[in-house]
């Protein structure tokens, strides 16, 4: 599995979770669920943040602050972070032929670490993965019934062969 193929199908599970919550009334996208970030509106804003970051420090800069972003809404989110995922894809068809990159990059807490491409790439895979779970259990405890981003269908629907 390349790295492109990872980012590939994390952008587009985002978008699928973020198509279906761009439906939630304002109440539910707020509400507190309990969890990480307790609600739809944080846990959407925490994974844009990520990405963002992410995004950054593949462009060599290693500690960036979060922006000020207007997110009341799911829709605004989206706005966003749709940017951020398109250059993330368009990052990685250049770079997913060289993983053993190293990529040198600070964490929020100040700590410098240097990690391979492909292993950052692996990371923000299993994060998205990880927090669109949490989104999933949410929209189920809100009475509906939660997109599928399982990679397999990605892999048998989405990606050509």
């Amino acid at each position: 599995m390349n790295a492109l193929d990872l980012v590939t199908y994390n952008t587009w599970a985002n978008r699928l979770v973020c198509s279906q919550v761009e439906t939630l009334p304002q109440d539910i996208f707020e509400k507190n669920f309990g969890g990480s970030f307790g609600s739809v509106k944080a846990t959407l804003i925490h994974v844009l943040e990520s990405d963002w970051l992410w995004l950054n420090r593949w462009r060599g800069i290693p500690l960036q602050v979060v922006p000020d972003w207007p997110v009341d809404t799911a829709k605004a989110i989206t706005a966003i972070w749709q940017p951020i995922q398109d250059e993330m894809i368009q990052h990685c068809s250049g770079v997913s032929g060289k993983p053993e990159t190293p990529l040198e990059f600070i964490t929020r807490k100040g700590v410098p670490h240097t990690m391979r491409f492909a292993d950052v790439v692996t990371h923000i895979s299993h994060h998205g993965s990880y927090h669109r779970g949490q989104l999933a259990n949410m929209i189920r405890q809100s009475g509906l019934r939660p997109v599928s981003t399982d990679y397999f269908i990605f892999c048998t629907i989405t990606k050509p062969a």
